[in-house]
């Protein structure tokens, strides 16, 4: 593969940070050997918080290892109880494990004990030992300051038991021990989003019925979400559950509601009708639940779509032929690939339209007289475009990319696919919950860099956040030097005395020679070769302390220097190797560069989403489980990606700590 930064010398400012950084190794590499002399526990203690600020558990915990053998008791248990949370938070639970049984159990008080239990916990869950995970998480805790924690795993492991109603009575259990506003959110969170990933049968709904009014709430405003209740549905729970902490739900859920109300004509009061005479609205929980998979269910309200599956086979219009035919290729696989895991034996059947986007219309007409029930594809904008002009589909479509922004989809269009944006929304939504809310954004001068800006700015300032500055770089890399420069406000004071005097004069935390409104950077890159240049320029001006996001063209796999400590998001199922599917995905990727990885996990999660389509059960508002995260359908039936966020190292990616939490997840 060409590295961009191979077409280009480096600037002289990159130069220059690079021959810092250089020195700087050096002066870190002698003051390694003078420190090597003190190996008190202490030492190895600072070492492994280092290397947790990072993001390196297994160097973390190896640290903190070292520091048991060189610690005595109590202290030596403390460390080595660190040393195995480190190994479980980086997946290494054999690690974990060693680390636990050299413990004496007699030697731990009540907290710690308990953090044990929560270690082997985890480490059942990934296998998939719900049993196990709960026989170590009793319902009632003892009471001491890991309680909240035990809790906090117990109902991660009910949900993914399947008995959601237990797992929220356990979240709001937990909540009642919490005191910091920011992890009674992260609860709330936990709450909500297992409950969109929980399958609410009438079971679940008939338990809820028995539990404590904060449980039931929760339960039927989450089973009024998914049936895409009306605003009369929402204004009558409301009432029945004053001051719910699910109520912070209800702007999200109510404002497309809204939006639909005002854009269409009221209609005429029944003559003579009263309050009294209206009918009235049943208890959410009584509602009937979805019909079940197997069968069609009522239309959703609002832009669900008119078109409906009919039973037939999946037909895929992909390049089997062209440039793009190992892309067609990947989705192929990853589809045939997941139908498999989940059983599916319906037929599957693929179209070429290697040929461009002029040959989809009449490979969907095709594939529609051949008794498809549902069409997957295309994968190219334009070719989504061309069945989008028909006006009318005769069987849904999930197209896997976008129409251009603003352009309706006709009913029956699903659009799914790796669109930049949902990587720049990611990754405002993680600065943000860190409480990073000032941004400095440089895209490159093109359309694909201004929509990468514009899903960072939006999804920032929807949380609160703001735009302290934003620039544009075009050009080869030695142009882009001065864009950096004016969007830092960079002014170099070259007197050694005066620049002391003014530094001295500052407050702390402040440069005299740049900007200090900011706390966080995004930049929109083409490739990792432009972000290692990107980057490097702003650590010259002074931001090499600053976080600094990017899109997901940062991830090669494996990262250096210039890489290292750049933050990105992308899928779980490309950052994570271990779980269930460790060894598909090692299977899949072999052979495939990661661009065609991503498009074998789209495949995968393509195939989720039709199953839900031929079901007739995929309406707006639904989220669904899924490699790239969890899929949430728009109120537009486009599909976005939930993605996890890493931190590019010398080596492989290290996800980051879930933010604004003390509880390691």
């Amino acid at each position: 593969m060409i590295r961009f930064d191979s077409l280009f010398p480096r600037s002289v400012p990159a130069l220059v940070g690079a021959l810092m950084a250089i020195l700087a190794g050096c002066s870190a590499f002698g003051a390694g050997v003078s420190g090597s002399r003190s190996t008190g526990p202490s030492s190895a203690a600072a070492d492994a918080q280092k290397a947790l600020a990072r993001g390196d558990y297994a160097g973390a915990a190896r640290a903190w290892e070292r520091a048991s053998v060189q610690a005595v008791p109590p202290q030596s248990s403390e460390f080595r109880l660190r040393a195995a949370e480190a190994a479980t938070d980086g997946a290494d639970y054999a690690l974990a494990d060693a680390l636990l049984q050299a413990l004496p159990p007699a030697a731990l008080d009540l907290p710690q004990r308990q953090r044990v239990d929560v270690l082997r916990a985890r480490a059942a869950l990934a296998r998939g030992d719900v049993a196990g995970a709960l026989r170590l998480l009793p319902p009632q805790p003892q009471a001491s300051p890991m309680a909240q924690r035990e809790l906090f795993w117990r109902a991660r492991a009910l949900f993914q038991g399947g008995t959601p109603v237990e797992a929220v009575q356990t979240l709001v259990q937990r909540e009642r021990l919490l005191d910091d506003p920011r992890m009674v959110a992260e609860n709330r969170n936990a709450i909500w989003n297992g409950l969109g990933a929980a399958s609410l049968d009438p079971s679940a709904l008939a338990q809820a019925g028995g539990a404590d009014p904060v449980t039931r709430g929760w339960v039927e405003l989450a089973n009024l979400a998914r049936r895409n209740g009306s605003l009369e549905f929402y204004e009558n729970w409301r009432q029945r559950y004053p001051g719910h902490p699910g109520e912070e739900r209800l702007a999200d859920l109510m404002m497309p509601l809204h939006s639909r109300v005002a854009a269409a004509p009221s209609p005429a009061p029944a003559t003579g009708a009263t309050d009294a005479e209206r009918p009235s609205v049943p208890p959410a929980a009584a509602v009937a639940p979805p019909a079940p998979a197997s069968a069609p269910g009522p239309a959703a309200p609002g832009p669900a779509p008119a078109v409906p599956a009919r039973p037939g086979f999946y037909a895929l219009l992909l390049p089997q032929s062209g440039a793009l035919a190992g892309f067609g290729d990947a989705v192929h696989a990853g589809f045939a690939a997941a139908a498999a895991r989940a059983g599916d034996t319906t037929d599957l059947r693929v179209y070429d339209v290697g040929a461009g986007p002029a040959a989809v219309p009449a490979a969907y007409d095709r594939a529609v007289a051949d008794g498809a029930g549902v069409v997957i594809g295309p994968l190219l904008k334009d070719g989504v475009a061309l069945l989008a002009q028909r006006g009318s589909l005769r069987v849904p479509v999930l197209a896997l990319n976008y129409l251009d922004y603003g352009r309706a989809a006709p009913p029956g269009l699903y659009q799914f696919g790796l669109a930049p944006e949902d990587e720049a929304r990611a990754a405002a939504e993680d600065a943000a919950a860190r409480g990073l809310r000032r941004a400095l954004v440089m895209v490159q001068d093109d359309e694909r860099g201004r929509r990468l800006r514009d899903a960072f700015e939006q999804r920032l300032r929807e949380l609160g956040g703001s735009i302290a500055g934003s620039g544009q770089f075009t050009g080869p890399a030695q142009e882009w030097s001065q864009p950096v420069a004016s969007l830092m406000h960079f002014h170099p004071v070259q007197d050694r005395k005066k620049l002391a005097e003014i530094r001295a004069k500052a407050q702390p935390g402040i440069d005299p020679q740049r900007r200090n409104d900011f706390d966080v950077i995004f930049i929109g890159v083409r490739d990792a070769g432009q972000a290692r240049q990107i980057a490097a320029l702003f650590r010259y001006f002074h931001a090499e302390r600053t976080p600094l996001y990017a899109n997901s063209a940062v991830n090669e796999g494996s990262g250096d220097f210039d890489l290292a400590r750049i933050r990105f998001c992308d899928s779980p199922w490309l950052l994570d190797g271990s779980g269930a599917y460790a060894t598909t995905r090692a299977a899949a990727t072999e052979g495939r560069g990661l661009e065609q990885a991503r498009f074998y996990v789209l495949g995968g999660d393509a195939f989720q989403l039709a199953l839900r389509m031929a079901q007739n059960s995929l309406r707006p508002l639904d989220e669904l489980p899924a490699d790239n995260g969890t899929l949430g359908v728009g109120d537009d039936r486009s599909v976005h990606r939930g993605l996890v966020c890493a931190q590019a190292t010398e080596g492989a990616p290290q996800l980051l700590e879930p933010p604004g939490s003390a509880v390691p997840q």
